[in-house]
């Protein structure tokens, strides 16, 4: 129902026009009535409304008066204008300032009928178009803080226009201990708690929130854990890691990389709680980005059998190369191994079903290398953990893997089309080499990556463009194609005829159908 403000310095025409309007048959309710501008802009600063009908000649403020202040504070009302026929040439003023019409009095209740039913069309498309600019927001938006996580730089980055990227942001991710599914009111928690802030799902079972603006970090945390305290029921135990503060969202993939780290950090001691990268920075402070890329390797190799068997090798060169180093040091060597074994911990998660074995031999491998007082011990020590875990995933079924992790990437497709999705990106998703998913996806799905990819984007399309009113650049956006052109070539490509012929087609088929 849309609702209706009557404004009327006699309270006769407002009770008459309540009472013997059908409103609601013409999809319309009363939201109140006032008997001044005043108290009408007084009124619609706490109730909103869709429509008014004002009368013209008021004490103070006339209707004119009261269409022009709408029009600068509430510009999507729409106004009709009540008047007698000595304010004709004020109602044609009126129009001129965007009112939708006039109704002359004494009033002719089947004239206000057609004329509501008039205005309602108007709204209801407006309210399809709305909703329409809405989820196109909202897609692009997702995108775009999707596709910086994964390194698209801020200039080239889709749905820019609708976020505050100079804002400083801090990213938060959220996970379950044990791979449960998140608790369903969580998304609605953060934001009542937290706004204002952008959330989207980065993995399976997780969640990426950026906060904007300044905060005060241990605030920040105990707001975290008093949430997460609120939602975890039915056992579920959640592990939450918090960036450092940045100025824009140009840092992002800076700012998700140090929340998943410290989130990971969480899982790998068991725990469920919030952990702050700001307060485990030293067991990173040496660690170069060099080395980081060497980290994100051997964690990825572990997920393919093709080069799982190579892991001890390439971890041991690795470390030996970085004995060569001028700089080398024990505290190096430590850190570098801790955080491996960490990242190590998560394709592991997917890989073995016995989480407490997983943990204890992780613990037991954190420690020892902690301990340790020099590199042959440092890797006797890595090699000795890598060993065990590689002995258990020969007892693996990898069929049965290879199966679920095709499915998992299958649905985190379908959930994430509209971004800049290729290889790369999925291979940091999943924690495997992109040569293996590539030939695994081929294997197991008969297609490749981009054929599948394309295809369900074309799929999209189609159910987009039975959308009368909705435009084919904006669809293209919509379905991960920033550039209309291109995507009209791959519709073509795809459905042998171009997106405005399909539309055509599709258009007809149902007002045949009708």
């Amino acid at each position: 129902m849309y609702k209706v403000l009557l404004v009327d310095d006699e309270e006769m025409v407002t009770q008459g026009l309540s009472r013997f309007v059908p409103w609601k048959e013409t999809g319309y309710e009363i939201a109140g009535t006032a008997s001044s501008a005043d108290k009408a802009l007084e009124f619609l600063e706490n109730i909103p409304v869709d429509l008014v009908i004002t009368d013209i000649s008021m004490p103070v403020k006339n209707g004119l008066e009261l269409i022009q202040i709408l029009n600068e504070k509430f510009p999507n009302i729409k106004t009709v204008i009540l008047s007698g026929y000595s304010d004709f040439a004020y109602a044609q003023q009126a129009i001129r300032l965007g009112a939708l019409d006039y109704l002359t009095k004494p009033i002719n209740f089947s004239a206000i009928r057609t004329l509501l039913e008039r205005i309602r069309v108007k709204l209801d498309e407006e309210s399809r178009q709305s909703g329409q600019n809405s989820q196109l927001q909202q897609v692009l938006t997702h995108s775009m803080i999707m596709n910086l996580c994964n390194g698209l730089p801020l200039e080239q980055s889709r749905g820019a226009s609708y976020l505050n990227t100079t804002c400083p942001i801090t990213a938060v991710r959220i996970s379950e201990r044990d791979k449960q599914p998140l608790p369903q009111d969580l998304r609605e928690e953060i934001f009542a708690k937290l706004q204002p802030c952008q959330i989207v799902s980065p993995a399976e079972n997780e969640l990426l929130c950026v906060l904007e603006g300044e905060r005060k970090q241990n605030e920040m945390i105990q707001q975290l854990e008093n949430l997460i305290g609120l939602v975890s029921v039915g056992g579920v135990r959640m592990c939450v890691g918090v960036s450092e503060e940045f100025s824009g969202y140009a840092d992002l993939r800076m700012a998700a990389l140090q929340a998943a780290k410290a989130m990971r950090y969480q899982k790998a001691r068991d725990s469920a709680g919030v952990t702050s990268f700001r307060l485990m920075r030293e067991m990173y402070l040496n660690t170069k980005e060099s080395a980081q890329e060497q980290i994100a390797q051997l964690a990825s190799a572990l997920s393919s059998p093709d080069t799982r068997g190579t892991l001890i090798r390439d971890m041991t060169a690795v470390l030996s190369a970085m004995e060569t180093s001028a700089d080398f040091s024990i505290t190096m060597a430590q850190q570098f191994c801790t955080e491996l074994l960490i990242e190590l911990d998560t394709p592991l998660q997917n890989l073995v079903s016995d989480h407490y074995t997983r943990h204890s031999t992780l613990s037991a491998a954190l420690m020892d290398v902690l301990a340790a007082r020099s590199l042959p011990e440092i890797q006797e020590c890595m090699i000795g953990y890598i060993q065990k875990i590689l002995d258990e995933l020969g007892q693996i079924d990898e069929t049965q893997n290879a199966v679920e992790l095709i499915d998992r990437v299958k649905k985190y497709i379908q959930n994430h089309f509209a971004e800049n999705l290729t290889l790369s990106v999925l291979s940091e998703v999943f924690f495997v080499c992109p040569a293996y998913l590539s030939r695994l996806f081929k294997k197991k799905t008969g297609i490749n990556f981009v054929d599948y990819l394309t295809n369900l984007r074309i799929e999209k399309a189609k159910e987009f463009l039975a959308i009368p009113n909705m435009k084919i650049y904006t669809i293209a956006e919509m379905v991960g194609y920033e550039n209309p052109r291109y995507f009209s070539r791959i519709f073509k490509e795809s459905s042998g005829i171009s997106p405005q012929e399909y539309r055509t087609m599709v258009c007809s088929d149902i007002k045949e159908a009708e």
